[in-house]
């Protein structure tokens, strides 16, 4: 069992959970814990009973449960019914990205008397994965009369880890004509920039092969390499230049597949076929290229893929543009996606009572209704009604839950059932 495992198993007041603050309303209270990602099946997280303040021995007829809003439920009661336990595998790149804090949600419910408690679970990052690059080798054709100073970008590693166990570092072989350079875009992403420190001679050396290392953090330290193998070509007076160094580009998640989202577009003083441009992209991940193709000739950027703002808002690629001669330039390619409301809200239901005793008093609970919307923003704010004048109303209990109680007494001789409609809407 690692470190961090025996740290998830201490009791409430050991470091790995802790109180958050109690509302002193019925029903708005809340409890947090924290573990770290990767716990085995049934590893401890926080003994629920005893932080809601109930004793073993009033449990039989409080029956405690945890009602989830997740598809996959992460988490579940021990044998004992009294300890909250991981009910499976906690993959935190898998479930949140690069989103931090990543927390999940719970509600904790007991009855007699009724009563809900909102529980959240925050997963931390362990140094689980390595840095690696999309691609083994790269590939460079550099003029020889490259003037020393010039930079090549490299690309970045990618490492889907958070913090200090994600990528932090770059490390070049040392060589004495080039030297390694690492930028920091304002997300925090790190790029590797490879520097020519002095002039290059293709009659002495066509063929130079360095080896670049991308570190993280952890400890111990995960790392990836790279294979650059660099070409020196015979002398073609002018680079192609884009014109622009980036390309900020918002697309609608609505977009069909085949549309044309943008351009990039470079020129080149030069003649024939060291004016002839050809582009391609040189840095792009997995998933961007399963969206967007670029058109070598035109430099026209293709929607390939179904755009899904829930499934990523953001991508980033690095863009070649390379004449007939060998000389490139390079560009960036900033994309937002734009969300729009494509997703209905969706309800689940936990019948509390059922058949209902006409003798029930105005405010018994009678059901919990827990609400999802996948959008974000006012397309992700969800309010709830019911349809109807019937002696029932819902009433919030907590983050995305409602709870539906009798408002006025029941008659069953006048009214033996009930057909409730309960509307979303975002």
């Amino acid at each position: 069992m690692s470190d961090r495992q025996r740290r998830a198993d201490q009791p409430p007041g050991g470091s790995r959970c802790w109180p958050c603050c109690w509302a002193c309303a019925a029903g708005r209270r809340s409890r947090r814990y924290a573990i770290p990602e990767e716990l085995g099946r049934g590893s401890l997280v926080g003994p629920l009973a005893r932080d809601l303040g109930l004793s073993p021995a009033e449990l039989p007829a409080r029956k405690l449960r945890i009602v989830s809003g997740d598809e996959k439920q992460y988490f579940t009661l021990g044998e004992d019914n009294t300890n909250l336990r991981v009910n499976g595998r906690i993959d935190r790149e898998g479930i949140c990205g690069a989103v931090s804090p990543c927390v999940l949600s719970l509600e904790a419910v007991v009855e007699n008397p009724f009563n809900i408690f909102h529980v959240s679970v925050t997963i931390e990052d362990i140094n689980d994965n390595a840095p690696q690059f999309d691609r083994e080798f790269v590939a460079i054709e550099m003029i020889e009369s490259t003037p020393p100073g010039a930079r090549f970008p490299l690309g970045n590693g990618k490492d889907p880890d958070i913090g200090v166990n994600s990528l932090q570092n770059y490390q070049l072989t040392p060589n004495p004509l080039f030297s390694l350079v690492v930028r920091e875009s304002p997300d925090g992403t790190k790029h590797a920039e490879l520097v020519l420190e002095k002039s290059l001679d293709r009659e002495k050396q066509r063929n130079h092969q360095l080896v670049l290392t991308a570190v993280d953090g952890g400890d111990p330290v995960r790392s990836g390499t790279a294979q650059i193998k660099i070409n020196v070509t015979d002398a073609n007076d002018n680079p192609p230049v884009f014109t622009n160094e980036i390309y900020k580009v918002r697309l609608l998640e609505n977009l069909p597949e085949g549309t044309i989202a943008f351009q990039v577009k470079a020129t080149d003083r030069d003649e024939g076929i060291n004016a002839e441009i050809t582009y391609s992209f040189s840095d792009i991940t997995n998933s961007a290229r399963q969206l967007f193709t670029l058109n070598s000739r035109s430099g026209d950027v293709k929607i390939t893929g179904p755009l899904d703002y829930e499934e990523g808002k953001y991508y980033e690629a690095s863009v070649e543009g390379k004449d007939g001669g060998g000389l490139s330039a390079h560009a960036k390619v900033q994309i937002d996606i734009l969300d729009v409301n494509d997703n209905a809200p969706a309800l689940s239901l936990l019948p509390i009572l059922n058949p209902i005793p006409e003798d029930s008093i105005p405010s018994t609970v009678v059901a919990v209704i827990n609400v999802r919307d996948r959008d974000s923003g006012d397309n992700g704010e969800v309010s709830c009604n019911i349809d109807g004048d019937l002696p029932f109303r819902l009433e919030p209990s907590s983050q995305n839950t409602y709870k539906l109680i009798i408002a006025s007494g029941l008659d069953r001789e006048k009214v033996s059932a009930y057909n409730i409609t309960i509307t979303a809407r975002d």
